[in-house]
């Protein structure tokens, strides 16, 4: 019995972290551009300038429509799915996580110790 009650338990926790995780990107509104972001963040059409600029245009838009709390739940969700999708290319994706802590720091380091650009 114990083990059924700790399974349930297990399961409710997960299953809880799997929904404010989806709902943490995009922000309702902004799905757009979220999806530009990781376009041209990721392989095999992203490039570091065009990440750069989808960045910004995501950040500048979120900064002064939502809570900070919010937008920085969304940019750790994005570093992290543009992350995994440029798993392939490790260079790339080292390229690309430095772009993030160098314009959105408090996304969270992913991989090891970004490179400056």
């Amino acid at each position: 019995m114990r083990k059924l009650i700790t399974t349930i338990a297990a399961a409710g926790v997960l299953g809880m972290a799997a929904i404010s995780t989806s709902t943490a990107a995009p922000v309702a509104g902004y799905e757009g551009l979220y999806s530009t972001v990781f376009a041209s963040c990721t392989i095999p059409a992203g490039t570091v300038p065009t990440c750069e600029t989808a960045i910004n245009a995501y950040a500048g838009a979120l900064a002064s429509a939502v809570d900070l709390e919010v937008a920085n739940a969304s940019f750790i969700a994005l570093r992290s799915e543009v992350f995994a999708a440029n798993a392939a290319d490790e260079g790339f994706q080292a390229e690309i996580d430095a772009l993030f802590e160098l314009l959105l720091p408090d996304s969270g380091a992913l991989g090891n110790a970004a490179s400056p650009l």
